[in-house]
């Protein structure tokens, strides 16, 4: 029946039997048709040819800057305010900024977003009792780092006043987290928030690679 469709004429037909040179004409013209159809389909799925470029370093450049969550969306899922107990110690490189503050890193605060970003709580103290707690983002694929939320005693996280990505300051406790701590290579230096405990935990075992990187 298919073959009588793709044009096989009465003439090729003998005693209700399809002749053989007919048979196989009609086949090639099924053949054909099927190809034809499959390389429409195969442009259609592709869309619009893409102009020349390398895309896979396309993608991961436009990877490193995707946008941050904004304060609307931030502000449900901000972490509890943690206390000097509650963080994990690291420090500066800077020998002037490690005599005057202590700081900390709430590991129960630590989160992996898109855009290559690491977000998390740090708790610092002065020489003289002051503290301060932020919640923050480092996006580790341009070497930047932003406030989020700071807090305010008696009445918790609050939006800060600067919400700007800013560059890491080399004897800042931001650029040893960034090059000690949450990146590596670009992006995150794990695929989850435990991968980055763990280092956090050993901070001091990345010292000859965070002087390394500060002097570049």
């Amino acid at each position: 029946m298919l073959l009588n469709d793709c044009g096989v004429t009465s003439q090729a037909k003998a005693g209700g039997v399809v002749a053989p040179r007919a048979r196989l004409f009609g086949l090639g013209r099924v053949v054909k048709v099927a190809i034809a159809a499959g390389i429409l389909v195969g442009l259609a799925a592709c869309g619009a040819p893409r102009p020349p470029g390398t895309y896979l370093l396309d993608d991961l450049d436009n990877d490193k800057v995707l946008p941050d969550a904004d304060w609307n969306t931030l502000r449900s899922q901000l972490p509890p305010v943690p206390t000097a107990a509650d963080t994990l110690p690291v420090a500066p490189l800077s020998v002037d900024r490690a005599r005057n503050f202590t700081f900390g890193v709430d590991p129960r605060s630590i989160q992996i977003a898109p855009g290559k970003i690491v977000r998390y709580a740090l708790y610092s103290r002065s020489d003289r009792g002051a503290e301060n707690v932020s919640y923050e983002s480092i996006r580790c694929g341009t070497r930047e780092w932003r406030s989020i939320a700071t807090l305010r005693q008696g009445a918790g996280w609050e939006r800060p006043y600067d919400e700007d990505w800013h560059a890491l300051q080399r004897d800042s406790v931001q650029q040893t987290l960034y090059a000690g701590v949450f990146c590596s290579g670009g992006g995150p230096a794990g695929g989850k928030p435990a991968d980055l405990v763990v280092r956090l935990r050993s901070w001091e075992k990345y010292a000859d690679a965070l002087f390394t990187d500060t002097m570049k």
